[in-house]
């Protein structure tokens, strides 16, 4: 009797719990990954933000809102719609005014989903068809616009524009917040056309009141020599009425004195021959004449 036959099936059976052990951890770790890989098909999540159109087998069954929700894999389809506030641009267009001018406008427009089913089930690529909405209703409102409003009350033109938009808001399942006029001017030609002749109106501005102070500046010169002439006539006038009231005094202090008034002519004979120093000498028994032409 020997003990060999026992000692070899000892390893045998170590080999086969092991690989049964194997076997075992194997189906547990693929059906693990098979339920995490079933449940993450199944369970989703949407976001405050979001809306999910849950469709099952291409038929539109809700609405999801925000939270946890559960599908059936590979038969449901979830289609995830951003629900918060867009934003978009109309930039630079050329369009014609109320008064058969061009003008370059540019627009910023915010708008927000409503209806997520209507926005991305019923209108196909509802951005692009939204832009060029917000464009052909921005052509219409200016063609009804003059430049001058257009270039002065923005304001109400903002108004009027997002009342325009707001016509097609449940037929594209979106609200239009805010609608606001970036630029609005002429093209470059006729903006140059308006500087030169806002240049020229400066310059023929600046040669008028460079005139006027000329003319002022004549008047004040001419002013203030009238006024020193004025001064000056006065002055002569002043002398002239004190010499003769000197003369008038002198003459009648000399009435009352015969004598001194002789002797007062003699003086100023000769005081007169002195100061002029042509003489005339004429023949006997006529006058001698000064050379101031007076006889004394």
């Amino acid at each position: 009797m020997t003990t060999e036959p026992i000692s070899s099936k000892k390893p045998l059976d170590r080999l086969e719990r092991l690989y049964r052990l194997a076997l075992i951890v194997l189906a547990a770790a693929v059906l693990a990954a098979l339920l995490f890989g079933i449940s993450r098909a199944a369970i989703y999540k949407i976001h405050e933000y979001e809306r999910g159109l849950h469709l099952r087998g291409g038929r539109f069954l809700a609405v999801d809102e925000p939270g946890w929700h559960i599908q059936i894999p590979y038969i449901d389809t979830v289609i995830f719609v951003k629900v918060n506030e867009r934003l978009g641009y109309v930039e630079r267009i050329s369009t014609a005014t109320a008064d058969n001018l061009t003008m370059v406008v540019s627009l910023q427009y915010t708008y927000r989903v409503t209806d997520a089913r209507t926005f991305t089930l019923e209108v196909d690529d509802p951005e692009r068809i939204l832009f060029e909405f917000v464009q052909g209703k921005l052509r219409d409102v200016v063609n009804r616009q003059t430049m001058a409003d257009m270039m002065s009350t923005r304001a109400a033109f903002n108004d009027v524009m997002l009342s325009e938009l707001r016509t097609k808001e449940a037929q594209y399942g979106v609200k239009f917040i805010t609608v606001q006029i970036q630029s609005a001017e002429p093209p470059a030609n006729v903006v140059q056309a308006i500087e030169d002749r806002m240049v020229a109106a400066q310059r023929e501005a600046q040669a008028g009141a460079e005139a006027a102070q000329q003319k002022i500046q004549a008047d004040s010169a001419f002013y203030a020599s009238q006024k020193q002439a004025d001064a000056e006539a006065y002055q002569i006038q002043q002398r002239a009425v004190a010499q003769k009231g000197s003369v008038d005094l002198l003459l009648g202090a000399l009435s009352q004195h015969p004598e001194i008034a002789g002797k007062y002519l003699d003086y100023l004979m000769t005081q007169e021959l002195k100061s002029n120093s042509k003489w005339v000498i004429g023949q006997p028994g006529t006058n001698l004449t000064l050379g101031n032409g007076t006889t004394p």
